[in-house]
Order: C-alpha cells, then structure tokens, then sequence
C-alpha cells in the first residue's frame, strides 16, 4: 500500500473516530429511568382535554411516571410521546386549585435542568396517556416513544403495575 493511501485511511479512520466521539443529541447524557404506568380502563377515542379533575381515572386515561436524569451540560425538555396504546400523549402536572386537585396539561413540556433530575410521580409531574384502547392490567409492558426537545426521540419500556 502506498503512503498516500495509508495517509488517507488514517484520514478517514480519524474523521469516523471524531464524528463517533461527538455522538448522536439522544446521547447526550439524558436517561430514563423507573418507568411504570397504573393499571387503566379502555374508555375509546378521547381528545385531550388540557385540564381534567383529579380523581377517579376516568375510562381510557392513564398515567406513565419515571425519573428523567440529565447528566449533560445544558437543559432539555419532555415534549411529548407516541405509544400504540393511546391516541393521545400529553405531559401533565397536578396542582392544588383552591381545594380541588386538577390535573393540567404543560404546552411547553417539561424541562429537565442540566446535571439534575426530575421525577414524574403520582400527585406530581406524569406523562397522561388519553384514549386508551385496551385495559392495561398489572404485569403488562409497552412502549412509549418519548420527545425531546434536543436528546431527539427516545423509546423506553412501560410496565403497568400497581402504585
């Protein structure tokens, strides 16, 4: 092999070497962790409401919980999802409204803040799961895609269980 040749192969091999070092933005230091949903009703189609009363789930909601890590140097962001099981994905917060308990919908996501974590639990942070199709009984699993705003889509396994 010529010099040239080795020269440009060690060219090449380099340039590969760099663009894996820089990875991929779903690389860059965000986990998902913990995750689990509650056991729901089918209820069918349902639009998403944007605030519901908290309470009793009513038929076809739902709700996925988890702990998000962001070990990487700058903040990202909970958008949203897709899953096959529900119509509709929506990242909700409950909040006290005088003496009633509302579930309310996040338009703008959920940031999760560089080199912290956020935990999505029952009466706090959850990802709402509308229009569920199929009753999801303890002991099942699926998959939920999540977005993020700069770690892209991530897919991450659910398994529905008891609180």
């Amino acid at each position: 092999m010529s010099n040239a040749r080795v020269i440009l192969a060690v060219g090449v091999l380099l340039g590969v070497l760099v663009l894996a070092a820089c990875g991929s933005s779903a690389d860059a230091g965000l986990r998902v962790a913990e995750v689990w949903a509650r056991p729901a009703m089918a209820g069918g189609q349902v639009q998403g409401t944007g605030t519901m009363d908290q309470g009793m789930a009513a038929p076809g909601t739902g709700a996925i919980f988890m702990r998000l890590v962001n070990d990487g140097p700058e903040p990202d962001r909970l958008l949203g999802g897709e899953t096959e099981v529900a119509g509709v994905v929506e990242i909700h917060e409950t909040v006290l409204e005088g003496d009633v308990m509302k579930m309310r919908m996040l338009p703008e996501g959920l940031e999760i803040p560089a080199g912290g974590e956020v935990v999505l639990e029952p009466g706090s942070y959850h990802v709402m799961l509308i229009g569920i199709q199929d009753d999801l009984q303890p002991g099942d699993r699926f998959n939920v895609d999540l977005q993020f705003e700069k770690a892209g889509t991530m897919t991450v396994e659910v398994e529905v269980r008891e609180p």
